[in-house]
């Protein structure tokens, strides 16, 4: 993508994997101590990259706040992202990581298939993926929490940003949201008993925490069997 501002490359009509590595070329800038101007962190620059993913015109996620981007769901009973806006996000990844524009690691090891948990049943990268997607749309909800609701605003809800920081957590342990889930229910359990709510919200947190724990045991017997 020729240089210049994000606002010249949406005008130029960049694809959102050439907006996508926009994105990531500053960030990467930044990090190494560039002077750069993060113009994709506006309002409206969010929500262009959020047109050019194919979200909804009433979905630019810096004009909404966590729940409206990420409703509580009924099955896993947690915040989670729509799954088909998670799945644009992931594909964007996934090219971002073919293209070898993110080379993620751990502790100078390289993580090449850092998200084959999360993606749809196939290969990836030579490596079988598991098709846990909608822990990927948990794992971005989660991180929207380092966005504009919690006042220590540092994505501006930006749907790329927030899929990175995934990706960081992700490079320590590709488990991590799995555990995460775990700890999220255990927390809310004791909070409802420390203050002696209704035995009702106590039933349904137990009912949390009983598929945080399967979906934990699954994931980990998932992998050693595959070892």
């Amino acid at each position: 993508m020729a240089q210049g501002s994000f606002a010249d490359a949406v005008a130029a009509g960049a694809s959102v994997h050439e907006l996508g590595r926009y994105v990531v070329d500053r960030v990467d800038a930044f990090t190494h101590g560039e002077d750069v101007v993060l113009d994709f962190l506006t309002k409206a620059a969010v929500g262009d990259f959020c047109k050019a993913l194919g979200f909804a015109a009433d979905r630019n996620w810096a004009e909404l706040p966590l729940d409206e981007i990420a409703p509580l769901s009924e099955v896993n009973h947690v915040n989670v992202v729509p799954e088909d806006e998670g799945m644009k996000i992931l594909d964007v990844i996934k090219s971002l990581l073919s293209k070898k524009v993110l080379t993620p690691t751990n502790e100078g090891r390289p993580q090449p298939h850092i998200i084959n948990d999360l993606l749809p049943q196939g290969r990836f990268r030579d490596a079988k993926c598991y098709g846990h997607t909608w822990e990927w749309s948990y794992a971005l909800a989660v991180e929207l929490e380092h966005g504009r609701d919690r006042g220590m605003n540092v994505t501006m809800n930006h749907p790329l940003l927030t899929g990175l920081v995934v990706l960081a957590h992700l490079s320590e342990d590709t488990l991590y949201y799995a555990r995460l889930y775990v700890m999220e229910a255990e927390g809310e359990l004791f909070n409802l008993q420390l203050e002696k709510k209704p035995w009702s919200d106590v039933h349904e947190a137990l009912e949390t925490l009983a598929l945080a724990r399967q979906n934990l045991n699954e994931r980990i017997q998932e992998k050693l069997a595959d070892a």
